[in-house]
């Protein structure tokens, strides 16, 4: 299930990195949905998605994927032992 969050969160960032711009017609309509994404798949830690709306020039997007860094941030831990 969580390698299927995962994809979710790169291609979102995929989507925001190059249409972000226009795809939203208001500004941060992109942080909003992106927040509002990772908040219903990984609970509380997906608000800190809400850490891209702090870049008003919204250039950051285009360098940190925030969705896919939070998808990593809470890849379940391996119950089996090695």
């Amino acid at each position: 299930m969580w390698e299927l969050k995962l994809a979710v969160c790169v291609l979102y960032d995929l989507l925001d990195f190059t249409l972000g711009r226009t795809l939203f017609i208001i500004p941060f309509g992109g942080e909003v949905v992106g927040c509002a994404l990772c908040a219903a798949m990984f609970g509380t830690n997906g608000l800190l998605y809400g850490l891209e709306a702090l870049d008003v020039t919204e250039q950051m997007d285009g360098f940190i994927p925030t969705a896919t860094l939070i998808a990593l941030m809470n890849k379940p831990k391996s119950t089996r032992l090695r």
